[in-house]
């Protein structure tokens, strides 16, 4: 009996540690694991602390990055196609020129993030969610001129700063915005900046777009069954071939 317990004893001893899922990963762990994903693998970093890290023009291979803490990290250049960031936080991230295109982000939180390295925001350097799911995500950021195209951003919330009690001065404009083909389904998009965005066949159905500013906004074959437009300033708003446009458009002042 002795010595069966030394041998488990010995056995437990030599066993690797197991991995603390809790710990903060470093930049330099993360880069590691990656470099050993072979093609066709998809590496897991679920629920890990990323937060404050410098992952900046790093290629994440598609990888599980649900419910991971990426709060204030650099994500410069990185390429995030395809990654699975359901439920993530990505609070305070620097996004420029992130690509974030077919990547699963249903849920996330992005609230101010950087998404320009000055105070030029040209197109180039924004981060593009094309075909990506982003449905129930919550964002607060300034994405005038963003690529949203085909994205699902049902119930979508866009709520400014002020109405989140994050303070300051509201920063969400998405003016000159891409959601060609996006689905925009319940999505939350009251008082937005909308000027010259373009919704071109976008679903709408439901959407709040009630007091936004959609001054010359492409609206064209956009689905509007049951959207609140209640407010909305749609003067040159191209409205050509909409379903579930009613009365309420003309008292927003579209032509």
């Amino acid at each position: 009996m002795m010595a069966m317990r030394a041998f488990a004893a010995l056995l437990l001893a030599c066993a690797p540690a197991a991995a603390d899922e809790t710990r903060k990963m470093t930049a330099r762990e993360v880069v590691r694991e990656l470099f050993k994903v072979e093609s066709g693998q998809r590496i897991s970093f679920a629920g890990r602390d990323l937060s404050g890290l410098d992952l900046a023009g790093i290629d994440f291979k598609g990888a599980d990055l649900s419910r991971c803490n990426l709060f204030g990290s650099d994500l410069t250049g990185a390429n995030l196609e395809g990654a699975d960031l359901s439920e993530a936080v990505l609070d305070r991230t620097v996004l420029v020129r992130t690509n974030f295109d077919n990547a699963k982000l249903s849920r996330a939180s992005i609230l101010r993030p950087s998404v320009a390295p000055n105070l030029d925001f040209v197109a180039k350097d924004l981060p593009t969610f094309r075909n990506a799911d982003m449905s129930g995500v919550r964002i607060t950021a300034r994405l005038g001129g963003a690529d949203f195209r085909n994205a699902n951003l049902r119930g979508a919330d866009f709520a400014p700063a002020a109405e989140r009690g994050l303070g300051g001065t509201p920063t969400h404009g998405l003016a000159h915005t891409n959601f060609d083909g996006a689905v925009l389904q319940d999505a939350n998009m009251t008082g937005l900046t909308l000027t010259f965005a373009t919704f071109r066949g976008a679903d709408l159905r439901g959407a709040n777009l009630s007091s936004a500013d959609l001054t010359r906004a492409d609206l064209s074959r956009a689905n509007l069954t049951g959207a609140d437009l209640g407010g909305a300033d749609l003067a040159g708003a191209n409205l050509a071939g909409t379903t579930g446009v009613t009365a309420q458009v003309d008292a927003a002042g579209a032509r």
